[in-house]
């Protein structure tokens, strides 16, 4: 029995076939059609391969999928690199804006402490103040 392996050919090697029988398989020199007539047949209605074109594209391919690994590998060491240093940056802003929100929320508790104050010290004068500002407020949105 005798059948023709192709992974031979797409690894450049050319084509074979291969004997099998009891003893060990022998490699033997093949027609170089062979493999394409003989897929052909088996399949009906199979156009028959081009196995050099589709060992040129497949060559193409690698070459691509290498390039972008090459592309891949260098993105993630330059990340790796950077990785640090933005980790510490971020954790500096992230302590800079709790300070400035802490910061915030104890003027704006100064600033209601006052006007509490003002309100109970100086009631008339506070609801004055009060009117002018709503007064203000309502001329802006008009």
């Amino acid at each position: 029995m005798t059948s023709s392996a192709s992974a031979e050919e797409i690894a450049g090697i050319g084509p074979v076939s291969v004997s099998v029988s009891a003893a060990t398989p022998k490699l033997e020199p093949s027609p170089p059609k062979a493999a394409e007539t003989a897929l052909s047949m088996a399949v009906p209605g199979l156009p028959a391969l081009d196995l050099n074109k589709t060992l040129s594209i497949q060559n193409e391919q690698l070459g691509i999928y290498r390039d972008l690994l090459e592309v891949l590998a260098v993105s993630e060491q330059e990340s790796a690199a950077l990785f640090p240093e933005l980790s510490k940056s971020l954790v500096t802003h992230i302590s800079t804006i709790n300070r400035l929100k802490e910061d915030l929320q104890n003027v704006f508790t100064r600033i209601r402490a006052l006007k509490n104050h003002f309100q109970h010290e100086y009631p008339d004068t506070f609801d004055y103040v009060q009117s002018l500002h709503v007064e203000e407020l309502d001329d802006e949105y008009e």
